[in-house]
């Protein structure tokens, strides 16, 4: 009996052991809650980040290049943002920039979005016109550098800074020309919005008019990269298993399983009060 019990003891404080030992991260998204951030949910709901020894707290973002700021704060230790914010801020603060582990997106979804109506063809046609867009998005970071490439001084554009949700809903109102956009969002908002994205409206790629970059992708910091290596490597790891099932469950019946779960984070985020456009299971445009 008491060789019995020690051994339940023992499993106990193993038990116990090893759920101490999963290395804690926050994990930052690039934006709201979207059908290109399944794989990180489903990597956490199938135990994949618990298998690597990681407890993985998942966060909504506010830009693509904020992910950056984010964690150079100290508030997170990773997250999924644009490479070009990393070559940027690693430019004037290389000991202190995050690291990217993991390219997601090896051709940038930025894109100028205008009215199919609009004057506005081409980049060079920005001159003299009213831009919206959000403040932390990479879309605008890399605006002054899409001006110079097609020749155009980017002083003659008049930004507006706008709150994430109504990047499109400024445009359709007239109250800017054309808006700086992260395709994959914009194209789900517009849809919801009962509006054709292909019909009605017009989008100038950045990757068409002289920006042939990456874009998004895992971040870590130097700190965690630096210290927990192996943590990186079972966050890479956790993520990359996740993302190929979903590749290849979308097109099975499991894909019921990711309705579901995002019908959960819909009713989530509605809870929270957050105003971001129903989340969809696997939007990406282009």
């Amino acid at each position: 009996m008491l060789t019995r019990l020690a051994a339940l003891a023992a499993g106990l404080l193993l038990t116990l052991s090893a759920a101490s030992a999963q290395e804690k991260i926050k994990f930052t998204l690039d934006w709201k809650i979207q059908g290109i951030h399944a794989w990180y949910y489903w990597a956490a709901d199938k135990g994949y980040f618990k298998a690597e020894g990681l407890d993985v707290t998942i966060d909504q973002g506010e830009g693509s290049a904020a992910t950056v700021t984010r964690i150079m704060s100290g508030a997170y230790d990773a997250g999924f943002g644009d490479a070009n914010a990393v070559i940027q801020t690693a430019a004037t603060k290389p000991g202190e920039a995050p690291l990217m582990v993991y390219m997601i997106y090896s051709k940038a979804p930025f894109a100028l979005l205008t009215k199919a109506s609009s004057s506005i063809k081409t980049v060079k046609d920005l001159a003299g016109k009213k831009l919206g867009t959000a403040p932390g998005g990479a879309s605008l970071k890399l605006l002054p550098l899409l001006a110079k490439k097609n020749g155009l001084d980017d002083s003659t554009i008049a930004v507006t800074q706008v709150a994430p949700n109504l990047q499109e809903q400024i445009l359709i109102q007239g109250q800017v020309d054309v808006s700086a956009v992260f395709t994959a969002t914009s194209y789900m908002n517009l849809v919801a919005q009962k509006l054709d994205p292909d019909k009605d409206f017009r989008w100038i790629y950045y990757a068409d008019s002289g920006l042939e970059l990456y874009s998004n992708g895992i971040m870590v910091s130097a700190k965690l990269a630096k210290e927990k290596p192996e943590a990186v490597k079972g966050l890479v790891k956790a993520i990359n298993r996740a993302l190929n099932e979903l590749l290849v469950v979308y097109h099975s019946d499991d894909y019921l399983l990711i309705r579901d779960k995002i019908e959960q984070l819909n009713q989530t985020v509605k809870i929270l009060g957050h105003t971001t456009s129903k989340v969809e299971p696997y939007a990406t445009h282009r």
